[in-house]
């Protein structure tokens, strides 16, 4: 047998292996997700909202449920601070009004109260 041959058959066993493992993977991590967003005290579906876009919702972009409203959605990209900043107001207000245990802890969907 050629060192050719044998190189071959390894690359197609490696192949084999890594579509067999990925739903095992997939499936890990999926597990792990649901976990740290029930941890952060939100669920998938709020998740999925926050993330999703709302269709014919008119806005500023920000992600704002409007501050007239007192409430804020978390969207992508967002941490405490910026979101303080944004509405003149210190993270640690924001996280005590919000009973956030810790600050670095926010998720996608997550509603906050600016007031």
């Amino acid at each position: 047998m050629s060192v050719g041959r044998v190189v071959g058959i390894l690359v197609v066993v490696l192949v084999l292996y890594a579509i067999v493992s990925q739903p095992l993977t997939s499936a890990a991590m999926v597990r792990g997700g649901g976990n740290a967003l029930q941890e952060a005290g939100t669920s998938m579906i709020q998740f999925v909202r926050g993330v999703a876009p709302s269709g014919g919702s008119s806005g500023s972009g920000s992600g704002s449920a409007g501050s007239s409203a007192g409430t804020y959605t978390v969207r992508p990209g967002d941490t405490l601070s910026s979101i303080a900043a944004r509405y003149s107001v210190s993270t640690a207000t924001l996280a005590a009004r919000n009973d956030l245990a810790d600050a670095d802890r926010i998720v996608p969907g997550q509603r906050l109260s600016l007031r």
